[in-house]
Parts: structure tokens; sequence; C-alpha cells
């Protein structure tokens, strides 16, 4: 409530509006009337309680930690982490951006300058990429209840240059799984001393004969594999729920050669093991790229395998739900890009158009 205070230089009465504020401090102002003093206070007091309900502006660098704590604490792959990781940091050297200031007053021409940067020198790709990562940083604020509104970072997409995936012919496949487990030693380079190991064949097979992904393989624990009912199960992070698995068939020919495999690894927790660390693979890109070149075939991925694998299915006369299933697709859709090729198409059309030649001359009335 106002106080009344008797000036001794005037001799006149004065009033004065108290406020406690919320660090404890108090606040008064002078006005000639308890009215004017009261109407203050109560102005003071509604104008605190409204910023006492307000959210605080989170900053860019909190929102983006607590994004990449979120999304790791969900199973990510590290790989996809450490994407994320490398883009933040990127929009956080660029000019007009600090780490303190509030996410939404990060401006949208900072974002648009980064991106066309990576466009012009890198490719219209990887820009679609950071802008991906930066897109979903602001969405995932808003369903954690950190920012409002709509994304105030949104660029258009950036064309891309459009570039068929090489999946290897069969026969080149089986070239570089014949000369797969012959390791060149480098202590007998001129001798031309080799060194064999055999897991590398069966790795191969595993690959064509599970159509899995890279990191599956390499993961792969015995845990995993059921000689009992000719099964094996493969681990993903590709789907919205995390770390999850499915259960496929395992070929007579697969089961043979991982129970080879068995009694090399004894009793070790993965099935193939890097002999060199005595730990499991974690990327093996140039291995597979040494073993292309060994075999003189255009240099393929393990990922190309797994297309492979879809190509044979479809060639085998199985139906695109059964292959939906040994590829784990959620989509029968992304199951069809996979097993359709121009060789398919071609044997489509000529199955359609073949030996229908018409004479053009007859048709015009030549």
């Amino acid at each position: 409530m106002p106080v009344k205070r008797k000036n001794p230089k005037t001799e006149r009465y004065e009033f004065f509006g108290r406020i406690i504020l919320p660090n404890g401090r108090r606040k008064e102002k002078k006005f000639l009337s308890r009215r004017k003093a009261l109407e203050w206070e109560v102005l003071i007091r509604q104008k605190l309680h409204e910023l006492s309900k307000q959210t605080p502006a989170v900053s860019l660098h909190s929102l983006m930690t607590d994004h990449l704590l979120a999304i790791k604490a969900k199973g990510i792959s590290q790989g996809t982490y450490d994407e994320k990781h490398l883009v933040f940091q990127a929009l956080l050297g660029q000019p007009g951006a600090s780490p303190v200031m509030p996410a939404a007053d990060l401006p949208h021409n900072v974002v648009r300058k980064l991106l066309d940067g990576i466009a012009m020198k890198v490719s219209g790709h990887r820009a679609n990429t950071y802008r991906k990562h930066i897109m979903r940083l602001w969405n995932w604020g808003k369903r954690a209840r950190l920012v409002k509104g709509e994304c105030p970072w949104d660029v258009e997409k950036y064309k891309e240059e459009k570039h068929d995936k090489y999946v290897p012919p069969e026969a080149d496949f089986w070239k570089v799984y014949e000369i797969a487990d012959q390791v060149p030693s480098s202590h007998f380079k001129t001798s031309g001393h080799v060194n064999y190991e055999p897991h590398r064949k069966r790795m191969l097979l595993a690959y064509l004969h599970t159509a899995a992904r890279r990191g599956e393989v390499f993961r792969l624990r015995w845990d995993d594999v059921d000689f009992g009912d000719d099964r094996v199960r493969l681990w993903t992070r590709k789907r919205d729920g995390g770390l999850e698995f499915d259960w496929i068939p395992m070929t007579e020919q697969l089961a043979e050669t991982l129970r080879e495999q068995r009694l090399e690894t004894g009793f070790g927790e993965f099935v193939f093991v890097n002999p060199k660390t005595n730990k499991p693979y974690t990327h093996g890109n140039q291995m597979i790229k040494r073993m292309c070149r060994r075999a003189e075939v255009e240099v393929f991925s393990f990922h190309a395998i797994r297309h492979l694998s879809a190509s044979v299915l479809l060639q085998a006369g199985v139906d695109l739900p059964t292959a939906q299933l040994i590829l784990r697709h959620r989509s029968v859709t992304t199951t069809a890009r996979y097993v359709h090729s121009l060789t398919d198409a071609s044997k489509a059309v000529n199955r359609a158009f073949g030996g229908k030649i018409v004479d053009i001359k007859k048709t015009s009335g030549e």
C-alpha cells in the first residue's frame, strides 16, 4: 500500500507507491496523491505477473545442446549425432550468430548465407543436409515447448544433381568374393606374400544373403544368430522408434558359413572382428575398395550389395511383399525403388511392344 510522508522542505505531504521486486529489493515512486500511487502499484504488479508467466527465451546454444542430448538419449546413431554437431558448429561460427542470443533472434539471412556458401562450394545435396538439421532443430524446440511459431530459418531447398546409385553386376560381386580372403602382407610386398582372412568371404556372403545395411553386419553378435530356427536378428536405427530389430530367415549356405565363423571366433561376442584391432569393424570403406580393385571390377560399397540382393530377389521371382519383409522396409514403395532397375524396365518394354512394328508409310497413306 502507498505510504504518506511529509516533505521537510515544503512542509507538504507526499505519497509513495511501494513494490517488492522478484529479487527481493523494494522499488518506490513519489506521487502527489494516494490514488496515483495506488494506480502505479496495481500497474506494476500486473506487469510483474505477466512477466512471471512468460517462458524465458532459450538461447541458441542451449537449444542446440538440449536437442543433441535428447536425440542421443533416443538412441540416434553416432554418425547422425556427429553430423548434427558439425552443422551446429558451422552455424554458430557465422557472422551475426551468437551462442547467447535468443534462438528466435537468429536472423534468417545468417542461415541463408551459410547454406548458399555450402551449395556453391560443395553441392546442393550437402546444403540440403545442413538445411534439414537446422529445420529439425527448430521443430524439436517447438515440441519441447522451448520456442514458438513458424521456423524463422525456412530456406527453400537447393537443386541437386541426381546420380544413379551404382549396383554391381552379380558377376562382379562373385569376383570380389573369390579374392576377398586374400590380404597382401605389407611385410612381403616384393615377394608377393599373401595372408588369408576367410572371415572376409563370410562377411560378404552375410551381406548378400541378408540384404543388411553396412553397420548391421558390423554390429552382429552371436546372440543374434539362431541356428536352431535358422534365422538372424538385425538391429537398425533407421526408424523413428530408435534402435529396433527384425528377425529374417537364414539360408542354408549362410548357416554353414556362420558355423565356420563360430569355430574361429570361439566365445567372442561379435560375429565379425577386425583382426588388427580385435574389435568390430566400424567403417570398412577402404577395405571393400581394395577388394574391388584387386578383383579388377568397378568399386562398389557394402550398401550396394543390399541393392544387389534386392535385384537378385526380383529376378528369382520373389514378390514385393516378401522382398519387403527381407529388406525390412516400412513401405512397399521403398522396396519397389530397390528392386526395379533399367534392366527390368527394358524387359517390360520389350514384352509390351516387341513385334509390334508399325509401317509408317502405310499408316500415313503413302
